[in-house]
């Protein structure tokens, strides 16, 4: 009551275009106590008041629907406030998020619209990455992810997140690699030694090694921890870290404990955050590398393992200097049609709940299917639901952070 006191005389003292903060930081200690839909008629005055000004209260409203569980919601709030706000990266980058659901294609078809409407906003750069550092996108690939966390700390070097993210590509990188190397040279002897093939046919192959880099990287993680966190060398990015002096991003506030930490110590938090998610779940990354090698595979040695006549071999082979220049979106489409990670993990289960090959179970299965979600950042917990953080947890998420993003 005394809480709400204050914001009432501040509202009242405030001037007109601080008038918005004000019930920005209303709405968020109704939200703490439990009052969501008095949140909401808050947030609906700052927008009618504020709404076509100050960006922020469309995000709020974003993110309180978010929190709820309201995607659609939040959808909707996003593509409202980008028609009045369109050059504003953050509003972007939350509605890329939100499409997650709805599957990579539409994720891309958001962030190709952000590019163009804010090319040089580092938040949007950073999602894209994202996409390609998920090993349940299709388009899981490190190359671009890279490019586009080199685009996101240059051009919004304040913005933390691209640096706790190029902490997840170098842990690939570094650690990863060469797990799956031995995988993707006996599915290559594979495919040579098998002769031509119809591509459903090297789907069915690729599926193979997948599961068994799958299965072979879980069993040493159940043996011995593979990995030491002092080996991994992030020296240079500590460097450019410490250099650009971030000051917010979702996972920055999250590894951050105190305003006045370095960033030497926010990304050594988030090296030990890190280094435990990979721990447990390094095999669905080795496999996602698997996959992709296999199909690519399937383009640059079409010739030599795929059986004509298929369209797209029977391209390659006719029109060699157009494939040259159009590889990038040959191997994206390429990518989409192949089945997914999901599909080449589990398969299809068979009435008692095992897959055909005896070695994934119904629990494992669905555990796993509804996991895309656990890997659109690179903190496992970030993508917990609001029912499951503690109190202290949606206190810090409230009330301790840059209340632009939460």
């Amino acid at each position: 009551d005394e809480a709400r006191a204050l914001f009432l005389r501040a509202y009242d003292c405030v001037s007109e275009k601080s008038k918005s903060t004000v019930l920005l930081e209303c709405a968020r200690l109704e939200e703490f106590c439990g009052d969501v839909e008095l949140a909401r008629s808050i947030l609906c005055k700052a927008r009618n008041e504020s709404g076509k000004n100050d960006w922020k209260v469309w995000l709020s409203s974003v993110n309180l629907e978010s929190r709820c569980g309201h995607r659609e919601r939040a959808i909707v709030f996003a593509q409202k406030a980008l028609n009045i706000h369109s050059g504003t990266g953050r509003l972007w980058a939350a509605l890329i998020q939100l499409k997650h659901e709805d599957g990579e294609l539409q994720q891309m078809k958001v962030l190709k619209k952000a590019l163009q409407a804010v090319p040089k906003s580092g938040e949007v750069w950073c999602e894209g990455a994202r996409i390609h550092l998920n090993p349940f996108s299709p388009t899981f690939d490190m190359n671009s992810a890279l490019r586009h966390l080199t685009f996101a700390a240059r051009f919004t070097p304040q913005y933390g997140d691209s640096f706790l993210e190029h902490i997840r590509l170098d842990m690939i990188d570094q650690w990863l690699i060469p797990l799956a190397t031995p995988f993707i040279n006996t599915m290559y002897n594979s495919f040579l030694s098998g002769g031509k093939m119809q591509l459903d046919d090297s789907y069915q192959l690729i599926s193979l090694h997948t599961r068994k880099a799958a299965e072979e990287i879980k069993l040493q993680l159940k043996e011995a921890v593979p990995f030491d966190k002092d080996v991994l060398d992030t020296s240079e990015l500590e460097l450019r870290c410490s250099s650009a002096d971030p000051n917010y991003g979702h996972l920055w506030f999250q590894c951050r404990e105190s305003p006045i930490d370095t960033a030497r110590e926010v990304i050594a938090r988030a090296r030990l955050m890190m280094t435990e998610d990979f721990t447990k779940y390094s095999f669905i990354y080795v496999a996602a590398m698997v996959r992709r090698a296999g199909i690519l595979m399937t383009i640059y040695h079409c010739d030599k393992i795929i059986t004509p006549p298929d369209e797209k071999c029977a391209a390659s082979a006719a029109h060699e200097e157009s494939i040259i220049v159009n590889i990038d979106a040959i191997i994206t489409s390429r990518l989409r049609a192949a089945p997914l990670l999901e599909e080449m993990l589990f398969g299809q289960l068979t009435v008692d709940g095992i897959c055909a090959d005896g070695a994934l179970t119904k629990s494992s299965t669905a555990q796993f299917m509804a996991a895309g979600p656990m890997f659109v950042t690179g903190i496992v917990t970030s993508s917990r639901t609001w029912e499951n953080l503690s109190f202290s947890e949606k206190r810090q998420i409230l009330f301790g952070t840059d209340s632009i993003l939460n």
